[in-house]
């Protein structure tokens, strides 16, 4: 697949988000040929190629700092840029219950345990709680009851061998020392199933929550446990934790199919239509078949982007001596067409690819978002006002790339990019980006 910017846009099949250098540092061991990509509103990512046997994926990483928000932030800048399948957040916790250091917790909740409301009596929590992706989490509990995760640990930190445990995790804004603490107290009263605490899980499966079609789950290492809290003891642990945490990751993202949209945005282009024909004619001479003709010739033609036509032809001569019949003709025509996605619409003039790659969906956003007065937020709110069928599935903020993805996602979904060019026509028609938008949508046979 290999790591890289095609034509000014980044790829990646899923990305990788911890909170510290250390952590950091884990997950970038895992990869190969790491190197910079193009920055996102300041946020500053590494691409690199991850190979599990035959398969290959492109990974992106960032480090977030610690905290809810920038974590969030985080996330949206990561979807803006990537448009990834996935995406992880990978680091330490402390252990609340029923975990060892250095065990992987994977979260299939995060509790907000701050959220409430404080009053002369006491504190009366309002918690609040996001889930993580459930295919994502379907993969955690199968590489959970495996042991091949711990193949990928790096050898030499005499630790005890690790367990996972797919189970909540609670996050909030401070660090949380003691069980008796009063945040500990308000941990065992209202997260009684939380494994443990992080600073970061809750904002960014918040993150996750506003990016549509985007799916996430927090991965954490256990650093430490209530009560052991100190700067010697993060020094021997915090390394330890993450190194199995970003094991247990990798494990995941090597379960992640490789789909076909990923394999043609990365190899070379297949296209829309492949037709096979094969022709076998069979001549025998008298009286036995003084000459005995097979000739077989296959022809593959190709669309744009591979090529116009690329015949391919092959043609075997077999004779034999010993008389047959007299003449005997056999002629066998079959042609095979095996499309490798649905034909185009009546009067499309490009030919439907299947699953739109990162590439078509990152070059629709940017026209689209060209097109004039699109970035405003009235003028979003008019476009998802005018598509029914869609509008209310999208986020309707202001517009920025994540936004125009998650629209141009929507519609692809529920066959209604017709729809959108018409609207934007109506809305912009002697804007050119108009007409360049209603161009690429019929290039790629889009209903």
């Amino acid at each position: 697949m290999g790591a890289g910017v095609n034509g000014g846009t980044a790829r990646a099949d899923v990305v990788v988000l911890t909170a510290l250098e250390v952590e950091y540092r884990a997950v970038r061991a895992h990869l190969e040929e790491p190197r910079p990509a193009p920055a996102e509103r300041g946020a500053l990512f590494e691409l690199g190629v991850f190979r599990d046997g035959p398969a290959e994926r492109t990974v992106a990483i960032h480090m977030t700092g610690p905290g809810n928000p920038g974590a969030a932030a985080s996330v949206e800048r990561a979807a803006a840029l990537f448009a990834p399948r996935a995406v992880l957040f990978v680091g330490v916790a402390g252990g609340v219950k029923d975990v060892a250091l250095g065990d992987v917790v994977a979260a299939d909740a995060v509790y907000d345990y701050e959220t409430g409301k404080d009053t002369e009596t006491g504190f009366l929590p309002r918690q609040k709680t996001y889930q993580s992706a459930y295919g994502l989490v379907q993969l955690a509990r199968l590489v959970a009851a495996g042991d091949a995760w711990q193949r990928r640990i790096p050898p030499g930190d005499g630790a005890p061998r690790p367990r996972a445990h797919v189970k909540p995790l609670a996050a909030g804004g401070r660090v949380v020392a003691h069980h008796r603490s009063d945040v500990g107290r308000r941990l065992a009263a209202g997260a009684g199933d939380a494994l443990a605490v992080d600073m970061e899980g809750f904002g960014f499966l918040a993150g996750a929550y506003v990016n549509q079609h985007l799916d996430a789950l927090v991965i954490r290492g256990v650093s430490d446990l209530l009560g052991d809290k100190g700067e010697a003891h993060d020094e021997r642990w915090q390394p330890v934790a993450s190194r199995h945490a970003a094991a247990f990751a990798f494990e995941l993202i090597g379960r992640i199919p490789v789909t076909a949209d990923a394999r043609v945005a990365t190899e070379a282009p297949v296209a829309a239509h492949a037709q096979v024909a094969t022709q076998t004619q069979v001549t025998t001479d008298p009286p036995l078949a003084a000459h005995t003709q097979v000739a077989t010739q296959t022809q593959v033609t190709t669309d744009p982007p591979l090529a116009a036509h690329t015949p391919v032809a092959t043609q075997t001569q077999v004779t034999t001596d010993p008389p047959l019949a007299a003449h005997t003709p056999v002629a066998t025509e079959a042609p095979m067409a095996r499309p490798l996605a649905a034909p185009a619409r009546p009067g499309a003039t490009g030919r439907r690819r299947g699953r739109l790659t990162i590439q078509d969906l990152g070059a629709l956003a940017d026209t689209l978002l060209t097109v004039s007065g699109m970035t405003s937020p009235a003028r979003w709110q008019q476009l998802l006002d005018e598509l029914p069928t869609v509008g209310t599935a999208v986020g309707r903020q202001s517009a920025s790339r994540a936004e125009a993805l998650s629209l141009l996602r929507t519609c692809e979904a529920r066959r209604a990019m017709t729809e959108l060019v018409e609207v934007v026509t109506v809305l912009a028609g002697d804007d050119p980006a108009a007409a360049e938008l209603a161009r690429q949508v019929a290039e790629l046979g889009l209903e």
